[in-house]
């Protein structure tokens, strides 16, 4: 598959043996579970750069949730499952389950052209006539760019110094500028025809929302998803002063995710405490507007791989599907996947991010998922 790119029971110190990083959990290492966990969350650990992890599980409706490392660099205060990390794109994936709320309360349709809710005269948001769709946005095929504006240059800087120049530029950048140098972005293929992932595409989704809805982003997050799920420590925000402190694989702090402008492409703060219920919902496929979210708008690729609305799904070789969706900033990674004919999901967050760090939390949520499915 390809990847397209939060209370301890107690605290333990655990040593595998002599050669190892010796890393705190609070796994009690009794069910097969736990071992399995063990198993995956001491090997990604034993890289020098990583600092700390939580993970929540969900089966068959019970939860179950692993801490290991620190909360800072230098300290030895375990996470928790109530630990705040930032999610970064499965911020995306909330942002489609109100999507999909609006398309079922007639709001918007997923063909409609986007120019119809956003406000502003944009000519150049087609190519050959051809608009952008609310479908091109939620399955990255709109031509949009990554950042406005455009940021290609800003990344050819040394990795180190790239974090904080975003966050410099970024952090009096308003709404109005952010409109401003839309009417700039170029579409240079025709919508739906070419893969381009966008976090632009996904603002404008969120504008979309708020424009149909009359609230703000936050205020519908809260109402649609946070309040009915008591996901009481889910919020959209940059400033909390229970977010962790992030690290690169140098054990350099960066910055928080830039401003609130950024919340429907990457802006949500969770926890595994509050992501396991979120996991819960978003497992009952016969709910409509979950299983919307999760409807691909076109046929899956010779590799089973599809995007519904900005969910991933894959489909194995036996049919069973897994639904999932990564995140990664400067300093946080994480993932969460579930796997609905196993009534399970496992969501992995860290406050440390390096180029490998989100594809091994996928590979340990992989297989926690495809191991416990033998059992």
């Amino acid at each position: 598959m390809k990847i397209q790119t939060l209370l301890p029971l107690f605290f333990a110190p655990f040593v595998l043996n002599a050669q190892t990083k010796n890393i705190a959990t609070d796994n009690r290492l009794i069910t097969e579970l736990d071992k399995m966990v063990q198993k995956e969350a001491m090997a990604y650990m034993q890289n020098p750069a990583r600092v700390g992890i939580s993970i929540g599980i969900i089966k068959d409706g019970k939860s179950y949730f692993y801490n290991y490392g620190t909360t800072e660099i230098r300290k030895s205060d375990l996470p928790t499952s109530k630990s705040l990390y930032e999610i970064a794109s499965i911020s995306k994936t909330f942002t489609g389950t109100l999507l999909a709320h609006a398309l079922i309360d007639g709001k918007i349709k997923i063909d409609d052209d986007i120019r119809k809710y956003i406000n502003g005269n944009y000519p150049n948001l087609e190519f050959e006539k051809h608009p952008v769709t609310i479908g091109n946005l939620t399955n990255h095929s709109s031509g949009l760019p990554q950042f406005l504006p455009d940021q290609s240059e800003t990344f050819k800087k040394p990795m180190d110094s790239v974090a904080m120049a975003l966050a410099n530029f970024y952090k009096n950048y308003s709404k109005k500028k952010f409109d401003e140098d839309l009417h700039q972005a170029k579409i240079d293929f025709v919508p739906g025809t070419q893969y381009r992932y966008s976090n632009v595409g996904t603002q404008i989704a969120g504008d979309i929302l708020e424009n149909v809805y009359h609230k703000s982003y936050g205020e519908l997050l809260s109402e649609y998803i946070t309040k009915p799920l008591k996901m009481n420590q889910t919020i959209v925000g940059t400033n909390s002063a229970q977010l962790l402190t992030c690290y690169n694989d140098k054990g350099k702090v960066m910055p928080r995710n830039f401003t609130t402008i950024f919340a429907p492409a990457g802006g949500i703060l969770s926890t595994t405490g509050d992501l396991v219920k979120y996991m819960q919902y978003h497992l009952n496929e016969s709910d409509k507007y979950v299983n919307v979210s999760h409807t691909p708008l076109v046929k899956a690729d010779e590799d089973g791989d599809a995007i519904g609305l900005y969910w991933r799904v894959h489909t194995y070789k036996d049919g069973t599907k897994t639904v999932y969706h990564t995140g990664g900033t400067f300093g946080f990674s994480s993932i969460l996947q579930i796997y609905p004919s196993q009534n399970m999901g496992v969501v992995i967050l860290s406050n440390e991010s390096d180029g490998e760090s989100q594809g091994k939390l996928y590979n340990i949520a992989e297989n926690i998922l495809r191991n416990s499915s033998k059992k």
